[in-house]
């Protein structure tokens, strides 16, 4: 299970993956989006690699370790960019903002909702371990999103790092759309225009929250 929310890169401590086993992990990730993550076994990502079964567990001792690699690669190339464009005080706000989802967006596009199938494996499958590494990765998330929410100062009467959750609902439900309904699924030039206009929406003052809407505990700023 990850512990180190604070790494800009990696999730976890370990090694990175040599050049087989990223070949292993580029391979898997084919399958999964083609046939789905119940599909995924050691015996069809050996045959997909050109080897024998016996050659993957080398690399992987099994599917968990290898579904494992997959959230800590997907983490990495999610969280290392986030954290660059968070840190990019040369952008406005809501232009950091703008770009974060639209990574995020197009990381679910090109794995064709990969996360979304981890995230229903490790429920399905009772695999703590699993789903504390995914948590990991959204909290690492939230809060760098929380972290440019609280530069814009809105007064939701929310803290910023639980604004962050608002961010997730658009990139979720692309994801979805490409798993489930992939005939629904929107093009480049649709998806662009509802980036903006949904990071546009999120982040524009709104009239001040009346005194009984708001969390116990936060005050309006004067």
């Amino acid at each position: 299970m990850l512990v180190n929310i604070h790494s800009l890169t990696r999730i976890h401590p370990s090694d990175p993956p040599t050049a087989r086993q990223t070949e292993i992990l580029d391979r898997a990730a084919e399958l999964v989006a083609e046939s789905g993550l119940a599909n995924l076994t050691m015996k069809r990502v050996a045959e997909r690699v050109g080897f024998t079964e016996p050659a993957i567990y080398r690399h992987f001792p099994g599917k968990q370790a290898l579904v494992r690699a997959m959230v800590e690669r997907f983490g990495g190339r999610l969280l290392g960019t986030i954290a660059e464009i968070a840190a990019d005080r040369t952008l406005a706000p809501q232009e950091r903002l703008l770009a974060m989802v639209r990574h995020h967006v197009s990381l679910l596009r090109v794995s064709r909702g990969l996360p979304l199938l981890l995230i229903a494996e490790g429920l399905a499958s009772g695999d703590n371990g699993l789903i504390g590494q995914l948590g990991t990765v959204m909290r690492r998330y939230a809060g760098l999103l929380g972290g440019v929410l609280a530069e814009l100062d809105l007064d939701l009467g929310v803290a910023p790092e639980r604004q962050a959750t608002l961010f997730l609902g658009l990139p979720a439900a692309i994801g979805i759309q490409l798993r489930a309904f992939p005939d629904l699924a929107l093009s480049d030039a649709e998806t662009e225009i509802l980036v903006r206009h949904y990071v546009r929406s999120l982040t524009t003052p709104a009239a001040p929250v009346a005194a009984g809407d708001r969390m116990p505990g936060t005050e309006a700023h004067p």
